[in-house]
Protein backbone atom coordinates (compact mmCIF):
# COMPACT_ATOMS: atom_id res chain seq x y z
CA UNK A 1 0.00 0.00 0.00
CA UNK A 2 1.40 3.57 -1.06
CA UNK A 3 2.05 5.48 1.86
CA UNK A 4 -0.88 8.08 2.81
CA UNK A 5 -0.72 11.54 2.85
CA UNK A 6 -3.75 13.46 3.36
CA UNK A 7 -2.20 17.09 1.65
CA UNK A 8 -2.27 15.16 -1.61
CA UNK A 9 -3.45 16.94 -4.18
CA UNK A 10 -4.19 14.83 -8.07
CA UNK A 11 -6.30 15.64 -10.78
CA UNK A 12 -7.66 14.52 -14.45
CA UNK A 13 -8.11 17.09 -17.09
CA UNK A 14 -9.76 16.32 -19.85
CA UNK A 15 -10.66 17.76 -22.61
CA UNK A 16 -13.92 18.28 -23.87
CA UNK A 17 -13.46 17.72 -27.63
CA UNK A 18 -15.08 14.29 -27.23
CA UNK A 19 -16.98 11.57 -25.05
CA UNK A 20 -14.45 10.01 -22.71
CA UNK A 21 -13.32 6.67 -24.08
CA UNK A 22 -11.13 3.51 -22.72
CA UNK A 23 -7.70 5.15 -22.82
CA UNK A 24 -9.21 8.25 -21.08
CA UNK A 25 -10.86 6.24 -18.35
CA UNK A 26 -7.98 4.13 -18.37
CA UNK A 27 -5.95 7.46 -16.75
CA UNK A 28 -8.94 8.72 -14.85
CA UNK A 29 -9.27 5.73 -12.83
CA UNK A 30 -5.40 4.99 -12.53
CA UNK A 31 -5.36 8.84 -10.72
CA UNK A 32 -7.94 8.49 -8.77
CA UNK A 33 -6.88 5.55 -7.16
CA UNK A 34 -3.63 7.58 -6.42
CA UNK A 35 -5.27 10.03 -5.06
CA UNK A 36 -7.69 7.71 -2.77
CA UNK A 37 -5.07 4.76 -1.92
CA UNK A 38 -3.24 8.38 -0.35
CA UNK A 39 -6.52 9.83 1.54
CA UNK A 40 -5.81 12.34 -1.02
CA UNK A 41 -8.14 14.87 -3.24
CA UNK A 42 -8.74 14.08 -6.50
CA UNK A 43 -9.96 17.35 -8.19
CA UNK A 44 -11.27 17.90 -11.96
CA UNK A 45 -10.51 20.17 -14.29
CA UNK A 46 -11.82 20.69 -18.14
CA UNK A 47 -8.91 21.63 -20.21
CA UNK A 48 -11.53 23.67 -22.61
CA UNK A 49 -8.64 26.09 -23.35
CA UNK A 50 -9.33 25.90 -27.62
CA UNK A 51 -12.42 27.39 -28.12
CA UNK A 52 -12.16 25.75 -32.07
CA UNK A 53 -12.27 22.33 -30.21
CA UNK A 54 -13.98 22.02 -27.53
CA UNK A 55 -17.92 21.65 -26.86
CA UNK A 56 -19.77 22.56 -23.76
CA UNK A 57 -21.91 19.43 -24.51
CA UNK A 58 -18.68 17.06 -24.34
CA UNK A 59 -18.05 18.78 -20.99
CA UNK A 60 -21.43 17.84 -19.90
CA UNK A 61 -20.94 14.33 -21.59
CA UNK A 62 -18.04 13.69 -19.63
CA UNK A 63 -19.27 14.49 -16.46
CA UNK A 64 -21.77 12.44 -16.75
CA UNK A 65 -19.76 9.59 -17.49
CA UNK A 66 -17.54 9.82 -14.52
CA UNK A 67 -20.61 10.18 -12.07
CA UNK A 68 -22.07 7.34 -13.60
CA UNK A 69 -18.34 5.41 -12.99
CA UNK A 70 -18.73 6.89 -9.59
CA UNK A 71 -15.69 8.53 -9.84
CA UNK A 72 -16.34 11.62 -7.32
CA UNK A 73 -14.16 14.58 -7.61
CA UNK A 74 -13.34 17.01 -4.36
CA UNK A 75 -13.91 20.57 -4.82
CA UNK A 76 -15.75 22.43 -7.90
CA UNK A 77 -14.55 21.46 -11.03
CA UNK A 78 -12.00 23.90 -12.38
CA UNK A 79 -12.88 25.31 -16.01
CA UNK A 80 -9.48 26.70 -18.24
CA UNK A 81 -11.68 29.02 -20.29
CA UNK A 82 -12.25 31.29 -17.05
CA UNK A 83 -8.61 31.38 -16.58
CA UNK A 84 -7.18 33.96 -19.51
CA UNK A 85 -6.69 36.68 -17.23
CA UNK A 86 -3.99 34.45 -15.35
CA UNK A 87 -2.62 33.54 -18.61
CA UNK A 88 -2.02 37.09 -20.10
CA UNK A 89 -0.33 38.16 -16.84
CA UNK A 90 1.93 35.33 -17.25
CA UNK A 91 2.39 36.38 -20.59
CA UNK A 92 3.45 39.90 -19.90
CA UNK A 93 5.86 38.46 -17.32
CA UNK A 94 7.30 36.49 -19.91
CA UNK A 95 7.64 39.57 -22.26
CA UNK A 96 8.93 41.72 -19.67
CA UNK A 97 11.60 38.99 -19.03
CA UNK A 98 12.66 39.55 -23.40
CA UNK A 99 11.71 35.74 -23.58
CA UNK A 100 9.21 36.23 -26.39
CA UNK A 101 9.29 37.29 -30.19
CA UNK A 102 6.35 36.95 -32.27
CA UNK A 103 6.18 33.88 -35.41
CA UNK A 104 5.00 34.42 -38.80
CA UNK A 105 5.76 31.00 -39.69
CA UNK A 106 3.43 28.95 -41.36
CA UNK A 107 3.42 24.57 -41.70
CA UNK A 108 3.72 24.99 -45.62
CA UNK A 109 6.73 27.61 -45.04
CA UNK A 110 8.19 25.06 -42.42
CA UNK A 111 7.89 21.60 -44.61
CA UNK A 112 10.01 24.19 -47.74
CA UNK A 113 12.66 25.07 -44.81
CA UNK A 114 12.54 21.03 -43.80
CA UNK A 115 12.14 21.48 -40.77
CA UNK A 116 12.31 17.68 -39.06
CA UNK A 117 10.44 16.44 -36.08
CA UNK A 118 8.92 19.87 -35.66
CA UNK A 119 11.65 20.97 -34.04
CA UNK A 120 11.38 24.96 -34.88
CA UNK A 121 14.77 26.66 -36.86
CA UNK A 122 14.36 29.98 -35.03
CA UNK A 123 13.30 31.66 -38.26
CA UNK A 124 11.60 33.92 -37.00
CA UNK A 125 14.45 35.01 -34.35
CA UNK A 126 16.80 36.41 -36.99
CA UNK A 127 14.23 37.46 -39.58
CA UNK A 128 11.89 40.35 -39.53
CA UNK A 129 7.97 39.80 -39.16
CA UNK A 130 5.19 41.59 -41.21
CA UNK A 131 3.27 44.10 -38.58
CA UNK A 132 0.06 43.67 -40.92
CA UNK A 133 0.17 40.06 -40.76
CA UNK A 134 -0.75 37.99 -37.60
CA UNK A 135 1.54 36.50 -35.55
CA UNK A 136 2.30 33.88 -33.10
CA UNK A 137 4.41 34.05 -29.95
CA UNK A 138 7.38 31.90 -29.45
CA UNK A 139 9.57 31.11 -26.42
CA UNK A 140 13.39 31.86 -25.94
CA UNK A 141 14.84 28.77 -24.83
CA UNK A 142 18.92 28.28 -23.94
CA UNK A 143 21.05 25.75 -24.80
CA UNK A 144 20.81 23.49 -21.54
CA UNK A 145 19.43 20.53 -20.84
CA UNK A 146 16.23 19.58 -18.30
CA UNK A 147 16.06 16.19 -16.24
CA UNK A 148 13.76 15.09 -13.89
CA UNK A 149 12.60 12.42 -11.82
CA UNK A 150 9.40 10.81 -12.83
CA UNK A 151 7.53 8.28 -10.43
CA UNK A 152 7.05 5.48 -13.05
CA UNK A 153 9.72 6.65 -15.53
CA UNK A 154 12.58 7.14 -13.69
CA UNK A 155 15.01 9.57 -14.09
CA UNK A 156 14.27 11.45 -17.71
CA UNK A 157 16.39 13.86 -19.70
CA UNK A 158 15.84 16.10 -22.81
CA UNK A 159 17.51 19.32 -24.32
CA UNK A 160 14.78 21.57 -25.14
CA UNK A 161 16.57 23.55 -27.66
CA UNK A 162 17.75 20.69 -30.20
CA UNK A 163 14.67 18.11 -29.18
CA UNK A 164 11.75 20.94 -29.36
CA UNK A 165 13.11 24.31 -30.69
CA UNK A 166 11.57 27.60 -29.23
CA UNK A 167 7.80 27.19 -29.27
CA UNK A 168 4.72 28.86 -29.18
CA UNK A 169 3.01 30.48 -25.84
CA UNK A 170 -0.18 32.19 -27.67
CA UNK A 171 -0.90 30.92 -31.20
CA UNK A 172 -1.69 33.94 -34.30
CA UNK A 173 -5.73 32.15 -33.25
CA UNK A 174 -5.22 34.22 -30.31
CA UNK A 175 -5.20 30.82 -28.32
CA UNK A 176 -2.78 30.20 -25.36
CA UNK A 177 -0.72 27.48 -25.31
CA UNK A 178 -1.61 24.16 -23.22
CA UNK A 179 2.01 24.51 -21.60
CA UNK A 180 1.56 27.79 -20.44
CA UNK A 181 -2.15 27.21 -19.11
CA UNK A 182 -1.47 23.70 -17.53
CA UNK A 183 1.11 24.86 -15.20
CA UNK A 184 -0.24 27.88 -13.92
CA UNK A 185 -3.67 25.72 -13.36
CA UNK A 186 -1.83 23.31 -11.60
CA UNK A 187 -0.55 26.07 -9.30
CA UNK A 188 -4.02 27.51 -8.45
CA UNK A 189 -5.39 24.19 -7.62
CA UNK A 190 -1.95 22.97 -5.51
CA UNK A 191 -1.70 19.73 -7.35
CA UNK A 192 1.20 17.56 -5.92
CA UNK A 193 1.55 15.34 -8.63
CA UNK A 194 0.49 14.87 -11.90
CA UNK A 195 -0.32 11.58 -13.33
CA UNK A 196 -1.07 11.50 -17.02
CA UNK A 197 -0.46 8.97 -20.12
CA UNK A 198 3.12 8.21 -21.16
CA UNK A 199 2.48 10.08 -24.51
CA UNK A 200 2.78 13.56 -22.11
CA UNK A 201 5.77 12.89 -20.86
CA UNK A 202 7.58 14.76 -23.82
CA UNK A 203 5.46 18.13 -22.57
CA UNK A 204 6.81 17.88 -19.14
CA UNK A 205 10.23 19.48 -20.01
CA UNK A 206 8.32 22.20 -21.25
CA UNK A 207 6.34 22.90 -18.48
CA UNK A 208 9.03 22.54 -16.39
CA UNK A 209 10.92 24.79 -18.00
CA UNK A 210 7.82 27.49 -17.69
CA UNK A 211 7.43 26.80 -14.13
CA UNK A 212 11.28 27.77 -13.41
CA UNK A 213 10.56 30.95 -15.57
CA UNK A 214 7.40 31.96 -13.74
CA UNK A 215 8.74 30.57 -10.18
CA UNK A 216 5.75 28.03 -10.10
CA UNK A 217 6.47 25.03 -8.07
CA UNK A 218 6.92 21.87 -10.44
CA UNK A 219 4.74 19.03 -8.62
CA UNK A 220 5.71 15.16 -8.58
CA UNK A 221 5.08 13.51 -12.14
CA UNK A 222 3.71 9.62 -12.79
CA UNK A 223 3.84 9.19 -16.53
CA UNK A 224 1.56 5.95 -16.75
CA UNK A 225 1.64 3.60 -20.13
CA UNK A 226 -0.90 4.55 -22.68
CA UNK A 227 -3.72 1.94 -23.88
CA UNK A 228 -3.04 1.57 -27.62
CA UNK A 229 -5.63 -0.31 -30.15
CA UNK A 230 -4.95 -3.35 -32.26
CA UNK A 231 -3.78 -0.84 -34.99
CA UNK A 232 -0.59 -0.27 -32.29
CA UNK A 233 -1.85 3.96 -32.43
CA UNK A 234 -3.27 5.27 -28.87
CA UNK A 235 -6.63 5.27 -28.47
CA UNK A 236 -7.92 8.53 -28.78
CA UNK A 237 -10.41 11.04 -30.33
CA UNK A 238 -8.69 11.23 -33.19
CA UNK A 239 -8.98 7.39 -34.01
CA UNK A 240 -12.92 6.98 -32.85
CA UNK A 241 -12.40 4.98 -29.78
CA UNK A 242 -15.75 3.84 -28.87
CA UNK A 243 -17.65 6.05 -26.27
CA UNK A 244 -17.52 4.15 -22.81
CA UNK A 245 -20.49 5.88 -20.99
CA UNK A 246 -22.38 3.10 -23.71
CA UNK A 247 -20.69 0.50 -22.14
CA UNK A 248 -21.58 -1.69 -19.46
CA UNK A 249 -20.04 0.23 -15.99
CA UNK A 250 -19.28 -2.51 -14.04
CA UNK A 251 -17.24 -4.75 -16.86
CA UNK A 252 -15.62 -1.96 -17.94
CA UNK A 253 -13.95 -0.97 -14.65
CA UNK A 254 -12.84 -4.30 -13.67
CA UNK A 255 -11.36 -3.81 -17.62
CA UNK A 256 -9.48 -1.11 -16.52
CA UNK A 257 -8.08 -2.62 -13.58
CA UNK A 258 -7.10 -5.26 -15.81
CA UNK A 259 -5.13 -2.88 -17.56
CA UNK A 260 -3.50 -1.74 -14.82
CA UNK A 261 -2.23 -4.48 -13.85
CA UNK A 262 -4.13 -5.00 -10.66
CA UNK A 263 -5.04 -8.60 -11.53
CA UNK A 264 -8.95 -8.04 -10.10
CA UNK A 265 -10.76 -11.33 -9.00
CA UNK A 266 -13.48 -12.62 -11.56
CA UNK A 267 -16.02 -12.66 -8.15
CA UNK A 268 -15.76 -8.11 -8.25
CA UNK A 269 -17.93 -8.29 -11.12
CA UNK A 270 -21.26 -9.31 -8.85
CA UNK A 271 -20.49 -6.05 -6.35
CA UNK A 272 -21.36 -2.37 -6.97
CA UNK A 273 -19.12 0.38 -8.29
CA UNK A 274 -18.63 1.70 -5.31
CA UNK A 275 -17.31 -1.73 -3.91
CA UNK A 276 -15.48 -2.37 -7.03
CA UNK A 277 -13.62 1.04 -6.99
CA UNK A 278 -12.92 0.63 -3.13
CA UNK A 279 -11.03 -2.93 -4.23
CA UNK A 280 -9.06 -0.36 -6.82
CA UNK A 281 -8.16 1.79 -4.08
CA UNK A 282 -6.92 -0.67 -1.56
CA UNK A 283 -4.95 -2.84 -3.99
CA UNK A 284 -3.54 -0.05 -5.90
CA UNK A 285 0.19 0.67 -6.55
CA UNK A 286 2.37 2.72 -9.34
CA UNK A 287 4.64 -0.31 -9.01
CA UNK A 288 2.38 -2.44 -10.84
CA UNK A 289 2.52 -0.08 -14.04
CA UNK A 290 5.72 0.42 -13.93
CA UNK A 291 6.67 -2.94 -15.75
CA UNK A 292 4.37 -2.28 -18.63
CA UNK A 293 5.68 -0.58 -21.46
CA UNK A 294 2.42 -0.75 -23.53
CA UNK A 295 -0.27 -1.82 -23.73
CA UNK A 296 -3.21 -2.91 -26.56
CA UNK A 297 -6.67 -2.91 -25.66
CA UNK A 298 -8.44 -5.93 -24.36
CA UNK A 299 -12.04 -5.98 -24.77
Amino acid sequence: MPLKDSSYRGRFAPSPTGPLHFGSLYTAVASYLQARSKNGKWLLRIDDLDPFRCKSEYTTQILNTLEQYKLEWDESVFYQSSRCNAYQQALNRLQQLNLLYPCQCSRKGLAARHVKDGVYDGYCLTHDTNPNTASSLRIRLPNTKLSFFDAVQGQTIQDLKQCVGDFVMFRKDQVYAYHLAVILDDQAQDITEVLRGHDLLDSTYRQIHLQQLLNVPTPNYAHIPVISGLDGAKLSKQTFAEDVSISPPRETLINVFKHLNLNPPSELVSHDLQTILEWGTNNWSLDKVQDLTSIQFKR
